[in-house]
């Protein structure tokens, strides 16, 4: 199991006797994650990680012979008795265990163990806490290999960027017609020459599109870009590693030598509410306090609403990024979730701020992505866009 001793470090401070994981058929990806299992199997399955002492695991009979890689030894039930009292032997001496749960699903990224589950350990006469920030230092925290995979990774999607935009400028020029599918098209073939891997393609949205922030492309919605549009690109990619690291990124440009003042007014709104939101982290960081997710979220959002754009800001300011785009730890969140979850060393995120006008045909969007190290928060996808880019 890998940073056995950083879990246990982090069950001694929060406090409890250890942390109970519980998977079946998939629906805990945490804990397979956790433990390094990279396969699921058709039969419930718990690892106890105790404060102190080895891990403990109880696993149905006729699974113990196709986890032993990783459970080596291992107690062993068959019946639903069985497994019950094979919980509470697992458990003994434990008063106060963490798992994937989350109070009112206040994080629902931890919310993965069911709730007969819960009541069934609680029946035991254990205490179920949230593993919530268990989790971050189990999975959430890059190693130095990932961090500079993710470094790799973000120089790769700003060349793309860089590329794309170089691409729509030579085709305006030249009268070609070029829409969201085929400036798609031409971002894919970028991330196949430089090797990069993404979960979905790039998200490419031309005025009004651009305000919808998870738009995609299709056929029947292909809009070509024409001399006076906004256009925005929002990319992601990892090295094609499994334990690669994701960057993400979004750009805005307009199709003119000039975008209108009205437009250049909420991009420069945007462009503070992202400033804002890491120079907060970074004070916070710098000067050795903690600062959580939710409250870089009120950082960045209080620029937009103190602005009278609040509405239209619909989404949190950034979620957490891992091997998948969107990972497993905190997130820069206090709309569609309150994530109470600290900012510790070794994880990444992102911040980007919105605001979507689609009544006015565009949306803007600035995306970044950050690294937490000891002292400092660092952004790793520089340089930052501080100007509308013009496609003339």
């Amino acid at each position: 199991m890998k940073r056995l001793s950083e879990i246990q470090a982090a069950i001694q401070a929060e406090g409890v006797d250890g942390w109970l994981l519980y998977e079946f058929r998939g629906l805990n990806p945490i804990a397979l994650e956790v433990v390094g299992l990279q396969r699921v199997v058709s039969r419930r399955w718990a690892c106890f990680i105790p404060a102190h002492g080895e891990p403990r695991w109880l696993v149905h009979a006729i699974e113990q012979g196709g986890l032993r890689d990783v459970a080596p030894v291992s107690a062993s039930y068959v019946s639903w008795g069985e497994w019950r009292e094979g919980l509470r032997a697992l458990l003994a001496g434990a008063q106060r265990v963490a798992m994937e749960v989350s109070p009112g699903a206040a994080v629902p990224i931890v919310s993965r163990v069911d709730a007969g589950t819960v009541d069934l350990v609680r029946s035991l006469g254990v205490e179920v806490l949230t593993s919530a920030d268990l989790v971050q230092v189990a999975v959430a925290v890059w190693t130095p290999e990932q961090l500079a995979s993710h470094r790799r990774a973000a120089e790769v999607l700003m060349a793309v960027q860089q590329a794309t935009f170089a691409h729509v400028r030579q085709g305006l020029a030249a009268g070609q017609v070029l829409t969201e599918m085929s400036i798609q098209g031409f971002m894919m073939e970028q991330f196949a020459r430089h090797g990069l891997d993404t979960e979905s393609p790039p998200i490419v949205g031309i005025n009004a599109h651009a305000a919808d922030p998870h738009f995609y492309t299709r056929p029947e919605a292909d809009t070509p870009l024409r001399p006076g549009d906004f256009l925005l690109l929002d990319l992601w990619g990892r090295e094609p590693r499994p334990d690669a690291i994701y960057g993400d990124i979004t750009w805005v440009a307009y199709a003119a030598a000039q975008a209108p003042a009205r437009m250049q007014a909420v991009f420069d709104l945007v462009r503070q509410a992202r400033d804002a939101a890491v120079a907060f982290a970074r004070g916070r960081v710098q000067s050795g306090r903690p600062v959580y997710g939710y409250e870089v979220d009120d950082a960045c959002r209080a620029v937009i609403a103190g602005a009278g754009y609040g509405p239209y800001f619909i989404h949190r300011t950034g979620h957490s990024i891992g091997t998948s785009d969107h990972g497993n730890g905190v997130n820069i969140d206090n709309l569609e979730t309150q994530d109470r979850r600290r900012l510790i060393p070794g994880v990444g995120f992102s911040v980007e701020p919105g605001i979507y006008l689609p009544a006015e045909g565009f949306g803007v969007r600035l995306e970044i992505d950050c690294y937490v190290a000891q002292a400092d928060v660092e952004v790793t996808t520089l340089p930052l866009q501080d100007e509308l880019v013009l496609l003339v």
